[in-house]
């Protein structure tokens, strides 16, 4: 080797080692301190509750990083994150989709300024339940009802919630709509979930639809004075949502309710799952979103010691079931950590 290749080797070494190019397994480090607020929930709520120890683990594991939780909700907190009113916050991901691209009836015009630290942290069930009396077996049994004049009495969410639009969507994907069910001389119910248990205890609706975590509260009370049949979302649906909406598709296999989840339920049910993710703006630094990426990775057992709905959180599938664009710096994380490609 003469002296000029030797020179050259010597520099581009020195290049190498001085200047690590983005995208590297060089580990980021956080250079200076860095408050920033949380949107939660409501106040003492469970998001609220979950926000709150989680911050508290990140600012023991990184003193520089102050996180400061405060009240919020799954319609907001999207909107105040990508507009750079808050720095993170809890997100659900079929209204992360929707708040993201602007979608009717729920935003005016798109929050491009969203991104996502990962999830799944915790999962959302869609529950559509007959009344055992009613003979209804399927989601085509109701659309069959209905194309032959038959009234019914449905229960959906009340207008101006998150999860009307959902069972919107599925209902119609089935070929259920309000204006028919109201034109063969049935009735649509908008209710709270607490409000559905009356109705349906009491015979005013004879199906319900809500959007509830497992087991669903308000559905284990529904039955117990009147038994009800949940029934099953087809495949096709399911994934059309996944993609239009953010929901899980039928590969996460998550999208079942467990047969035992409820008294005599004695099949698992196939349906429409949300979850939970941790959106942050885009805003805030590379290396702050890097390092809480990290953290959360990289303590996982105390972070599912927390909170029980933190445990669907898998380090290695955290970039996977989110709705909206991962954050660079987490990123990063999960392509160092070799979880990402």
């Amino acid at each position: 080797m003469n002296r000029f290749t030797k020179c050259l080797l010597v520099l581009v070494m020195a290049l190498f080692l001085g200047f690590p190019a983005i995208g590297t397994s060089e580990e980021v480090k956080l250079t200076n301190p860095a408050t920033l607020s949380w949107v939660a929930g409501g106040v003492g709520g469970g998001w609220y509750v979950q926000a709150g120890g989680i911050a508290a683990m990140i600012s023991e594991k990184e003193p520089k990083l102050i996180l400061k939780v405060i009240p919020g909700g799954g319609l907001v907190n999207p909107v105040r994150i990508s507009n750079g009113t808050e720095d993170i916050g809890w997100g659900i991901t079929f209204v992360d989709k929707m708040a993201y691209s602007g979608m009717e009836p729920l935003f005016e015009k798109p929050n491009p300024n969203v991104r996502s630290l990962g999830g799944i942290f915790g999962t959302y069930y869609v529950h559509i339940m007959a009344a055992q009396d009613q003979g209804i077996q399927s989601l085509s049994d109701i659309e069959d009802k209905i194309k032959a004049g038959k009234a019914i009495k449905i229960a959906i969410p009340m207008k101006g919630t998150s999860d009307l639009p959902l069972i919107e969507n599925i209902l119609q994907s089935n070929n259920i709509f309000e204006t028919e069910i109201k034109k063969a001389g049935g009735k649509v119910f908008q209710a709270n979930y607490a409000d559905m248990v009356n109705l349906y205890q009491d015979r005013h609706v004879d199906i319900i639809a809500t959007h509830l975590a497992l087991p669903a509260s308000a559905i284990t009370e529904m039955r117990v004075s009147r038994p009800g049949k949940l029934l099953n979302i087809p495949d096709q649906c399911i994934d059309s949502l996944s993609k239009t909406l953010g929901t899980l598709p039928k590969s996460s296999e998550m999208h079942i309710i467990p047969k035992g989840t409820y008294k005599d339920q004695s099949d698992d049910v196939s349906t429409v799952t949300s979850t939970g993710e941790l959106l942050v703006g885009s805003h805030v630094k590379d290396e702050v979103a890097y390092t809480i990426t990290k953290i959360l990775c990289q303590n996982i057992e105390e972070l599912y010691k927390i909170n029980n709905a933190n445990k669907t959180f898998i380090p290695e599938k955290g970039w996977v079931n989110v709705a909206v664009p991962l954050h660079p710096g987490a990123e990063k994380y999960y392509k160092e950590a070799g979880y990402m490609k």
